[in-house]
C-alpha cells in the first residue's frame, strides 16, 4: 500500500516536470516570434521625435503584425528609388498604390521636377542581403509606406540639375553641356578622315517639340546652306507659365531625368516594334548606320536619308557637272553586274608599268572622279536632351579623347593560305604570345590550319569612322582556265594544249574603310587594255581500270623481278591444286591452252594495251574469243609446265612488256 502511494507521487512529479519543460519551450518560441516587434518598439522609443506619442494600441498592433509576418510570410516587395531600397511593402499592389499617393502628395503645392527611377523587386528570403534587410526594415503599409516613399523623394530631389545633352554610341554614353559641343566632337572626329572638308555633321530637328531626341546626319557641304543645328529648346528653369511647366513635365517623362535613365528609355524604344510614331512623346528617332549623300548624283540611293533643304543645291550641282554626272550614273549602274566577273579576274594582282602610255591614258580617264565619296559613322548615334547633375557633364575635349581612343574588343581572324603565327600577328597588330594566350592549344605554326577561326583583340574607338573612297588602278589579270574533256585519258590525267598569257585592265573600285582598315570593296568599272589568253587543258574522263586478286588466300612464294640471272615476269602464289582461278579484269580470251613453260595457260586481252596471264593451270574453263567479266571463273590451278610445285603464276603486261602486278591489284 505504501509502495503504491510512493509510485503515484513519483509519477506526479515527472508529469509536472514535463509540463514545465513544454511551457518553457512554448514561451521561448513566442519570445523569438515577438522579438522583432519588441526591437522595433524599443528603436521607436529611442529615435522617436517628441511630436506625438504612439498609443499602446498601435504598439500592440505593430507587434501583432510582426508576429503575423512570421506565421504568414507572404511575398514582400522592395520599393527601389534610383536603385536604393526606400521601403518594403507587403504586396506589389500596396507598393504601387503608395507610390501613386506619394507622387500626388509631392506635387500637391505645384508640379516640381523629380529625377527618379522607381522599380519593384520581390524579397528573396534565401538571399542573405534580403534577410538582413528584413531585420533592419519591417514591411510597411498604408500611410507609413507612403511616408517612407515620400522621404526618398525628398532625398533624391536636386535643384542643381540642369539641361544637358546625352550622346549614345552603341554602349558608350556621355553627357555634354551644350548642343554645339556634341556637334563639335563628332565633326572633329569625322574631319580627320574628311581631308577635303566636303561633308558636315548636323543634328536634325525633332518633328515634335515634346520629343527632345535628335538624329545625327552627314551631308555634303554647300556654301549657301548654313549648318543644320536645331534651335535649343528652352530651359525649364526659365519657364514662367503653366504651359511651359507642362512641357517640362512631358519632357521629364519622355527623357527620364538622368543620362542613365534616358539611355534606358532610348534602348527600350529601339528594341520595340519599330512602328512607333516619331511625333509621339517619348518616341525615338533612329540614326541609320549608313546614311550616304553621293557627291556625283542629284538623288540619294535606296535606303538613304535625303535632306529636303539641299534638294535645290544638289540639282544645281548636277546641272553644272554635265557629262560627268551621266558618266557617274553609268558607272554606278554597272557596279553590280561587273562585280562578280571582276572578282575572279583580280585573283593575282600583279602591278604593271605605270609609265606605259596606254595605262596612263586609261587611269586618267577612269580616275577623274577618284577620291572620298562619303565620311560618316559606322555606328548608330543618338542625342537626347536631359536633366542631369553638373558632376555628370563632361567637357568637349574630354569626350573627344574618349571617343577617339581605341579600346580592345574581341574579334575573330580567319586563317588564310600561307598564314603563320608571325604573319597573323603582324596583320592584326598583336604579338604571337598574345595570340597563343587567347587561343588554347595553339603553340606553334603546326597547330593552325586553313579556315581556322582565331580569337583576337581588335582596337576600336567608341566613334568609328566609316569612309567610302573611289580608287582606280591598273594591274595584270589572268583569264579562267578552259578545260576540254578527253575520253581517251583516264580521270585525273591532264594535258596542256594552249599556254595562257596575262592581260592588262584598269579597274575602278568603291572601297569602304572602317577606321584605317578596309572592310568592303566593290568593282564599279573596268577597262580592258590587253585581253588575257586563257590556258586550255585536256582532262581525262575515262575511269581507271581495276584489277582483283585472281585467287583467294594470296600467299606469295616468288615476287616479280630478276632471279638466277633472268627476269621472273610475274608473281607466284602458292595454292593447292584445283583452286578456282578468276579473271582479274574483264576482257577477251586470246589464249586458252598449253604455252611452253607456262603449261596450261589463259591470256586475256583488256583492250587498252593491257593483258593478264594465268599459268601452270590444271584445267582451262574458257575458250579463245570468249568475253569474260571481272571475277568470272576461268580455270583451276595446278602444277603443269616448268613448275616445282602447285602454284599460280600471274602476270600483267602493258603493250607487251611485263610489269610488277602488285601495285595494280586491289
Amino acid at each position: 500500500m505504501k509502495r503504491g502511494k510512493k509510485l503515484k507521487k513519483i509519477d506526479f512529479k515527472t508529469r509536472a516536470q514535463w509540463s514545465y519543460f513544454k511551457s518553457a519551450i512554448f514561451g521561448l518560441a513566442i519570445g523569438m516570434l515577438i522579438a522583432p516587434g519588441i526591437s522595433d518598439l524599443i528603436r521607436g522609443y529611442e529615435n522617436a521625435a517628441p511630436v506625438e506619442s504612439t498609443s499602446v494600441k498601435d504598439k500592440v498592433r505593430d507587434m501583432a503584425d510582426s508576429v503575423m509576418d512570421y506565421f504568414v510570410p507572404g511575398q514582400k516587395v522592395k520599393v527601389l528609388i534610383n536603385g536604393n531600397v526606400a521601403a518594403i511593402a507587403k504586396s506589389r499592389s500596396e507598393a504601387e498604390e503608395a507610390y501613386k499617393q506619394a507622387r500626388l502628395s509631392y506635387n500637391s503645392d505645384g508640379i516640381k521636377p523629380l529625377w527618379i527611377d522607381v522599380s519593384y523587386e520581390d524579397v528573396d528570403r534565401e538571399n542573405d542581403k534580403d534577410v538582413a534587410l528584413l531585420k533592419e526594415m519591417k514591411p510597411l503599409k498604408g500611410q507609413e509606406l507612403t511616408d517612407s516613399i515620400m522621404a526618398a523623394f525628398d532625398h533624391n530631389s536636386d535643384s542643381e540639375k540642369k539641361l544637358a545633352y546625352t550622346m549614345r554610341i552603341d554602349d558608350y554614353i556621355v553627357t555634354l553641356e551644350k548642343f554645339e559641343d556634341v556637334v563639335s566632337v563628332l565633326e572633329r572626329a569625322q574631319s580627320v578622315y574628311d581631308t577635303e572638308d566636303e561633308f558636315r555633321v548636323g543634328l536634325k530637328q525633332p518633328e515634335s517639340k515634346n520629343v527632345a531626341i535628335y538624329e545625327v546626319e552627314i551631308n555634303e557641304k554647300v556654301d549657301d546652306i548654313e549648318r543644320n543645328v536645331p534651335d535649343k529648346i528652352e530651359n525649364t528653369e526659365e519657364t514662367t507659365d503653366g504651359t511651359d511647366k507642362e512641357a517640362s513635365s512631358t519632357t521629364e517623362s519622355a527623357i527620364g531625368g538622368t543620362s542613365e535613365e534616358s539611355s534606358s528609355q532610348t534602348e527600350e524604344t529601339i528594341e520595340g516594334t519599330g512602328e512607333q510614331d516619331s511625333t509621339k512623346t517619348g518616341a525615338m528617332i533612329e540614326i541609320p548606320a549608313y546614311v550616304r549623300t553621293a557627291l556625283t548624283e542629284g538623288e540619294p540611293e535606296t535606303g538613304e536619308v535625303s535632306n529636303t533643304g539641299e534638294t535645290d543645291s544638289n540639282d544645281a550641282e548636277a546641272d553644272t557637272e554635265g557629262d560627268n554626272s551621266d558618266a557617274s550614273e553609268n558607272t554606278d549602274g554597272e557596279a553590280d553586274s561587273d562585280s562578280s566577273d571582276s572578282d575572279e579576274d583580280t585573283a593575282d594582282e600583279l602591278k604593271v608599268d605605270e609609265n606605259d602610255p596606254e595605262v596612263v591614258s586609261a587611269e586618267a580617264k577612269l580616275g577623274a572622279e577618284d577620291g572620298i565619296k562619303y565620311v560618316g559613322f559606322s555606328d548608330r548615334i543618338y542625342v537626347a536632351e536631359t536633366y542631369v547633375n553638373k558632376s555628370e557633364i563632361k567637357s568637349g575635349e574630354t569626350v573627344y579623347n574618349e571617343v577617339t581612343t581605341p579600346v580592345e574588343e574581341a574579334g575573330v581572324y580567319v586563317v588564310e593560305p600561307g598564314d603563320c603565327l608571325s604573319i597573323i600577328a603582324e596583320k592584326v597588330g598583336m604579338t604571337e604570345d598574345k595570340i597563343k594566350e587567347l587561343n588554347e592549344g595553339i603553340e606553334d605554326d603546326s597547330d593552325i590550319y586553313y579556315d581556322d577561326r582565331l580569337n583576337i583583340l581588335v582596337p576600336t574607338p567608341p566613334v568609328e569612322i566609316m569612309m567610302e573612297k573611289q580608287e582606280t588602278y591598273t594591274e595584270k589579270y589572268y583569264a579562267d582556265v578552259e578545260y576540254q574533256d578527253d575520253g581517251s585519258m583516264y580521270i585525273g590525267e591532264t594535258s596542256v594544249i594552249q599556254e595562257g598569257s596575262p592581260g592588262i585592265h584598269t579597274v575602278t573600285d568603291l572601297v569602304t574603310y572602317k577606321g584605317n582598315l578596309e572592310s568592303d570593296r566593290k568593282h564599279i568599272d573596268e577597262v580592258v587594255e590587253t585581253a588575257a589568253v586563257a590556258e586550255v587543258v585536256l582532262r581525262g574522263t575515262k575511269s581507271k581500270p581495276t584489277y582483283m586478286y585472281p585467287v583467294t588466300n594470296w600467299n606469295i612464294t616468288s615476287n616479280f623481278g630478276y632471279r638466277w640471272g633472268r627476269l621472273h615476269a610475274g608473281t607466284d602464289v602458292g595454292v593447292p591444286q584445283g583452286t578456282t582461278v578468276r579473271a582479274s579484269r574483264g576482257g577477251q580470251v586470246v589464249t586458252a591452252g598449253w604455252v611452253g613453260g607456262y603449261g596450261n595457260c589463259v591470256i586475256i586481252d583488256h583492250g587498252d594495251g593491257v593483258s593478264t596471264r594465268y599459268g601452270h593451270l590444271s584445267q582451262v574453263l574458257v575458250s579463245v574469243g570468249q568475253y569474260v567479266d571481272q571475277g568470272d571463273q576461268i580455270a583451276l590451278s595446278g602444277n603443269t609446265g616448268r613448275s616445282t610445285g602447285p602454284h599460280l603464276h600471274f602476270e600483267i603486261r602493258i603493250n607487251g612488256e611485263a610489269v610488277d602486278p602488285m601495285p595494280y591489284l586491289q
